[in-house]
């Protein structure tokens, strides 16, 4: 008996707790959570290494106060493959590229009119990358980091459109030791809860 009441007044407790966050009652001064899901494709800066493509999840905390200058804090993992075939002494060779990058991120939202954003910001972390040539297969894990530009068109209070440009950086190391940049074109969706 003792148990069950334990376990009652735990799950009262707990119940309390989660309805005293609602996120109705944040004011626009608090901090905002915000989902986003991008569509991606990179374009590699050199003809040695295939261009990619994926998609990128993202949760942010985002100040959506009535200002200037909006602040945005962001925590991502995006999925980029890519796959070309290269001519060495005669011989097609198959080189494929898988990326799973998690980094935490940066943006300035900057506001242009009341429905349209321009954003600057910046995110690091770290890739877990696979480089397959012809048979052989290669780890490729190491830091990357990307710096970018977009613009941001508030549809509601709630939903916003982004599409951008980044300069990305890996230094994939293990068995692939090379530097594997891309130019990237960003599409996507937000939501605020």
């Amino acid at each position: 008996m003792k148990k069950i009441l334990s376990v009652v007044t735990l799950l009262a407790a707990l119940s309390g707790a989660a309805s005293a966050y609602q996120t109705g009652a944040l004011t626009p001064y608090d901090m905002q959570p915000v989902y986003s899901v991008e569509g991606l494709y990179g374009i590699t800066k050199g003809n040695e290494t295939p261009d990619t493509y994926g998609g990128r999840l993202s949760f942010s905390m985002y100040s959506d106060a009535a200002s200037e200058l909006r602040h945005q804090f962001s925590l991502s993992v995006a999925g980029l493959w890519g796959s070309d075939t290269y001519d060495v002494y005669g011989y097609g060779i198959d080189v494929d590229v898988q990326m799973i990058p998690v980094t935490v991120g940066y943006t300035a939202n900057i506001e242009i009119t009341d429905e349209l954003l321009f954003t600057v910001g910046a995110k690091a972390g770290y890739a877990f990358a696979t480089v397959d040539v012809g048979p052989f297969s290669f780890d490729a894990d190491g830091f990357t980091y990307s710096v970018g530009a977009g613009f941001k068109y508030m549809c509601s209070d709630a939903v916003y459109l982004q599409v951008g440009y980044e300069y990305s950086d890996t230094k994939m190391g293990g068995d692939w030791d090379m530097d594997y940049s891309q130019h990237i074109i960003s599409v996507g969706v937000g939501c605020q809860f």
